[in-house]
């Protein structure tokens, strides 16, 4: 984003007279300045800090130095989490680490660009250096004094903006030296869920992709919060080494809770604290008011889980043994190319009537391959094994192939996809093949970020079902991800956030003679641009030839600059116009050939794409050339027949003359022959 649009969104600290205490700290030659203010030292990488979708360096507040501060540099390929960025500025509270200023950077002397955040330092060590680390145990009285009072008052701020956490681990939780209490790190780097370990996780979103774990709402952040006092009050992560497979596998089938503490032990006190936070079930766990109840009363009012049906025998798939729907769910997406055999018969229903005696689960299997008015045209074998899954295991992951995501994830997971093909085609499978709709039917109980994932959804499918230049995938992840920069490999380095951004970018490399464009590049500026550029980009698509393709390209890129007035593009100017020569020469009248070149290099120095398009995509020239060639088509044929007439009627006078000379001369002839008879006849008579 724009450092104008990070100004409207953020107030800067107020401008501070550094008092005579004050001292600058040290400095290095190799610095990095944004806004003319914060300098941020490349050379100085704060490893607890950093995430794995941001590098954290220190920075300077030069205006006031007492301003403890550091840069968090983004993974690019992944969006900011905006709406967290910009909802923050109204939770005002101690426990919040809120940006100061995000924008982008040149980075030193490499010619790459950055995105940063510029965030206040907390004042305090993280609550585990690591998620491998292993720390004093906490006291019951610390967690509810020092870590949940502060949190919980957060989460409720937070939740009346309607800003979920989905960042709450050890590592993004800090103690503040001052009195002792719990402060949250950032969580604005990266899409919610994002850079948690899965362990502090839901079981449901702990399955997805990490792109695609979704927003999430305070139940999620209940079940973190459960997980933190859990590794707190054991002072190490018990779960630590593990392979990710086998845990995950472990929680399905013994449920979260017992699964991480696995043999070790609670205090009495606290252990039904967190398996109520902990329940698999989202509606059993523990609300935000529960756990307030048990901080300011200390009372216990634990949830009963509902306990699951388990079958009297298993179904077995490559190799597991597996005694619930959710655990059948699971065997089967280890390994889908057989999976898809198996859900095109009948063994799992029949599974489901006879072995787990439940005729609702064996309807609804068999019920999953029918085709409804609302639902895919084609019931191809991925989307039948998708419902399946979807049938099995309600709250979980809509799955297809390599790609899972729970349905609020939709709009973060589609940046995963972009850059992987396979994936690609999973997420277009699922929305056109509108997987989602038949997930959100089988939900017993519906949550209000349904109706927004819907919408999502829906959004998607107009863009999928559409595979021209400027649409299809790419199209999608820029639209989804408004903060995520344009991802083609043509920018090489640069950060293109606003569609003023590109037209900057592609200025600077037309200097070099290039004209960049791709599917990327054009789907980005189809997403970013205020207002409509999708007949442009269908022309660009549907062109015969080179030179009508940059004509298009042409008027898309005049209406960008159009809607970014202050940007000039003389480079580019040039380089469209060295192209775009063929054009011109296509214009048979030569004195408006000539007048159009000397017009267009006249207004080259003003760099107005608009003027170029004026010239070049003439319609009005472009006809009265037309015309006046089809004009001088019809003129040249009238000459053709009169030439022709004319050679054609020289031939006729001249047959006619030979006839009368003919004729001309047996007349002669004739009267020769009468005066030579006339006068034989009178030497005789005489």
């Amino acid at each position: 984003m724009s450092e104008a649009t990070v100004e409207s969104a953020f107030s800067e600290p107020e401008n501070h007279v550094s008092s005579e205490s004050e001292t600058a700290p040290a400095r290095s030659g190799n610095e990095i300045i944004l806004a003319s203010r914060y300098v941020i030292q490349p050379d100085v990488i704060l490893p607890h800090l950093s995430t794995h979708s941001a590098k954290a360096y220190a920075a300077i507040d030069t205006e006031d130095f007492s301003n403890a501060l550091y840069a968090l540099v983004l993974d690019q390929t992944i969006p900011a989490r905006l709406p967290a960025i910009v909802n923050s500025k109204n939770v005002v509270h101690d426990a919040l680490i809120r940006p100061v200023r995000w924008g982008r950077v040149a980075w030193g002397n490499t010619g790459r660009e950055e995105i940063v955040i510029v965030l206040p330092q907390p004042s305090g060590p993280p609550l585990f250096p690591s998620m491998e680390a292993t720390v004093q145990p906490w006291l019951v009285r610390e967690i509810k004094r020092d870590f949940l009072t502060p949190i919980l008052d957060l989460l409720k701020r937070m939740h009346d903006e309607r800003v979920s956490h989905r960042n709450l681990r050890p590592t993004n939780l800090f103690r503040k030296q001052d009195d002792g209490t719990v402060q949250s790190g950032q969580i604005y780097s990266a899409p919610p869920g994002f850079d948690q370990p899965t362990i502090l996780e839901p079981i449901e979103r702990a399955r997805c992709i990490p792109t695609g774990r979704g927003i999430g709402d305070m139940a999620d952040d209940m079940f973190a919060i459960g997980a933190t006092i859990l590794l707190l009050t054991l002072g190490r992560n018990p779960v630590a080494g593990i392979d990710e497979k086998e845990l995950l596998q472990r929680r399905i089938e013994l449920g979260s809770f017992n699964a991480i503490l696995g043999g070790n032990k609670l205090p009495a006190e606290i252990a039904p604290v967190v398996r109520s936070l902990m329940r698999d079930d989202a509606h059993e766990r523990w609300t935000h008011a529960d756990l307030m109840n048990w901080v300011t009363s200390g009372r216990v009012n634990p949830s009963q889980p509902i306990p699951g049906i388990r079958a009297d025998r298993p179904f077995e798939f490559n190799g597991i043994q597996a005694y619930t729907p959710t655990e059948v769910a699971q065997a089967l997406l280890s390994d889908w190319g057989k999976a898809v055999v198996r859900a095109a018969t009948n063994d799992i229903a029949h599974w489901a009537e006879r072995s787990l005696k439940d005729r609702a689960l064996a309807s609804a299997l068999a019920e999953s391959s029918t085709l409804e008015s609302n639902g895919p045209k084609q019931m191809t074998p991925d989307i039948l094994l998708s419902r399946t899954l979807i049938v099995l295991d309600p709250t979980g992951p809509i799955c297809m192939r390599g790609m899972r995501v729970i349905p609020d994830g939709f709009g973060t997971a589609v940046v995963s996809a972009v850059r992987d093909p396979a994936l690609a085609k999973a997420y277009s499978d699922i929305i056109l093949g509108k997987v989602m709709g038949f997930w959100h039917e089988q939900q017993v109980r519906p949550k209000t970020w349904m109706l927004t994932a819907s919408e999502v959804a829906e959004k998607a499918s107009v863009y999928l079902a559409q595979t021209g230049t400027g649409f299809s995938i790419e199209r999608c992840a820029y639209e989804l991800n408004p903060s995520l920069s344009c991802l083609s490999p043509l920018v090489k380095g640069k950060v293109a956030i606003q569609s003023r951004d590109m037209i900057e970018i592609m200025e600077e490399r037309a200097g070099d003679g290039e004209l960049l464009f791709d599917r990327h590049i054009l789907g980005f500026l189809g997403a970013r641009v205020s207002g409509k550029i999708d007949r442009e980009l269908t022309d660009i698509g549907q062109a015969s030839d080179d030179s009508m393709q940059r004509v298009a390209l042409l008027r898309a890129l005049a209406y960008v600059q159009s809607k970014n007035s202050s940007t000039k593009a003389r480079q580019l100017y040039a380089v469209f116009l060295e192209h775009l020569k063929p054009v011109l020469s296509d214009y048979k009248n030569v004195a408006m050939r000539h007048k159009l070149e000397r017009a267009a290099k006249k207004v080259a120095s003003r760099g107005s794409l608009n003027d170029l398009v004026r010239i070049i995509d003439n319609r009005k020239n472009q006809k009265w050339d037309e015309r006046g060639f089809a004009q001088a088509k019809n003129r040249h044929a009238r000459l053709d027949t009169e030439i022709y007439r004319i050679k054609t009627d020289a031939k006729s006078v001249r047959r006619q003359a030979n006839r009368l000379g003919q004729q001309f001369a047996a007349n002669i002839a004739s009267v020769f022959g009468l005066l030579v008879l006339g006068a034989l006849v009178v030497m005789q008579l005489s």
